[in-house]
């Protein structure tokens, strides 16, 4: 199993291609919406359905407070397909909420290290990274714990100049985070959707960092997963759903290698795969 943490050096679509990986995944798959500029999935693509205010991740540094964050945990997932292999923690409600989170961070990276062991993939929303004077990440403005216990960082790029003259600057602070304070900055890659003129190539050179999978540029199916609603066709199909079933492979290659780099003891065996969205 892999433990993947999604972050972006602005606006760059992470919520969406999080989401996209995880309705496309082979396996079953835990999405944690840990941005601390608030989630979007409840009111977005599930447009309400299956979920309310009571549950979430704003209510769970409550709960690690009064030392009941461990058995109410899994009563803050919600299941996002029908067989119940995909789960989501939703997020914030009101940014104002992610300076109770400081303290709980380390208690829900183990939380999700269990879901982890009980065979799902792990795949965490971290949303945007604030560049700040020191090359230490904030624990307000990013959920640093998780960025720095991931089998693997992957920053969301698009193809174009904006979002790469931006990233340029993540890039050096989670590098330098990672190697004070992480696994190290072998951890890092990058998640490139496919906007604009510069390939894979391009902007791995550019950033020093390698292309670990790509997505499509498909608005439409962006639009479906970020605001909700239906797409012509089968959903399934569509580009961006197929590239996120094909990504599956390489960023689980890379986070495998990556966790057997750091501990050489033979990984389990995989568990069967379940059917994709």
């Amino acid at each position: 199993m892999a433990f993947i943490t999604l972050v972006s050096a602005k606006s760059s679509g992470v919520t969406c291609s999080a989401l996209a990986l995880a309705l496309a995944a082979p396996k079953r798959t835990l999405l944690a919406e840990c941005d601390p500029a608030g989630g979007s999935i409840r009111t977005g693509y599930l447009q309400g359905r299956g979920t309310t205010a009571s549950i979430g991740l704003h209510r769970l540094a409550a709960a690690d407070r009064t030392g009941t964050l461990p058995e109410v945990f899994e009563q803050h997932l919600v299941s996002f397909d029908e067989a119940g292999n995909r789960l989501l923690l939703p997020g914030l409600t009101d940014p104002a909420q992610a300076s109770s989170l400081a303290g709980t961070w380390d208690a829900l990276h183990r939380l999700m290290r269990v879901m982890e062991e009980d065979a799902f993939d792990v795949i965490v929303d971290a949303g945007r990274v604030v560049v700040e004077s020191s090359a230490r990440l904030n624990a307000v403005s990013s959920p640093a714990v998780l960025l720095r216990r991931s089998d693997l960082v992957l920053l969301v790029v698009r193809g174009n100049a904006p979002s790469l003259t931006a990233a340029a600057p993540v890039v050096k602070t989670i590098r330098e985070d990672l190697d004070r304070h992480g696994t190290g900055s072998g951890a890092l890659g990058l998640l490139l959707i496919e906007d604009g003129p510069y390939k894979a190539s391009e902007i791995s050179a550019q950033l020093g960092v390698p292309v670990i999978a790509a997505l499509p540029f498909d608005p439409d199916t962006a639009d479906a997963l970020t605001v909700g609603g239906k797409v012509r066709g089968r959903f399934a199909m569509t580009s961006l759903m197929r590239a996120g079933r094909s990504a599956h492979e390489p960023i689980t290659v890379a986070a495998t290698r990556r966790r057997a780099q750091l501990d050489p003891r033979p990984s389990p065996i995989p568990t069967e795969e379940v059917s994709h969205v």
